[in-house]
């Protein structure tokens, strides 16, 4: 490996999470997702003499990780119905292409706000999100009732969404005072 590929290698590696949140938001499996993250960080490499470093990184990137994504469902069969996919990948990008110190505060501040959640609803987006555990096995494992799940989740994004939100709201009273 040389040098600009070692630089490459870890500029993929400062912005996984971002690539990441891109394939996962296209194809909702994070098993899945890692597969193609993957396959992305492969492409990425092959082609890395195809980036203009005057320009940022992460959305060339994600670009790669959309189109691996494509890939994919073309191989499964699998994209979404009425031409969904190409939406949902640029709405990917939209997001990706964001600046990296409103991404950092707002990782920030979920870590902070799920930390403030009860350990029970924290064990269950770590069951869900972290490990990828579905259905009635999900339910067996937080202890909630299966019909619940979806809407206990949804709950939990909007709770996060507003607690992020207003941390922001108060970072920015903080600088304008």
């Amino acid at each position: 490996m040389d040098k600009g590929s070692i630089s490459t290698f870890l500029t993929i590696s400062e912005n996984r999470s971002r690539i990441l949140a891109v394939i996962v938001s296209m194809v909702r499996d994070f098993e899945v997702a890692e597969d193609l993250f993957q396959e992305t960080v492969i492409e990425i490499l092959k082609n890395e003499e195809r980036f203009d470093p005057t320009r940022n990184f992460v959305p060339w990137a994600c670009g790669i990780a959309r189109n691996i994504v494509l890939q994919h469902w073309r191989r499964q069969a699998q994209a979404p119905s009425n031409g969904l996919s190409e939406m949902i990948g640029e709405l990917a990008l939209i997001a990706a292409d964001g600046d990296d110190d409103t991404w950092r505060r707002e990782r920030t501040a979920l870590r902070r706000c799920f930390q403030r959640l009860p350990d029970r609803m924290q064990k269950l987006l770590l069951l869900r999100y972290g490990h990828n555990v579905k259905g009635k096995a999900l339910a067996d494992s937080a202890a909630i009732r299966q019909g619940s799940i979806r809407t206990t989740l949804s709950r939990l994004r909007a709770q996060l969404r507003v607690c992020i939100d207003s941390n922001e709201a108060q970072r920015i009273q903080e600088v304008n005072a």
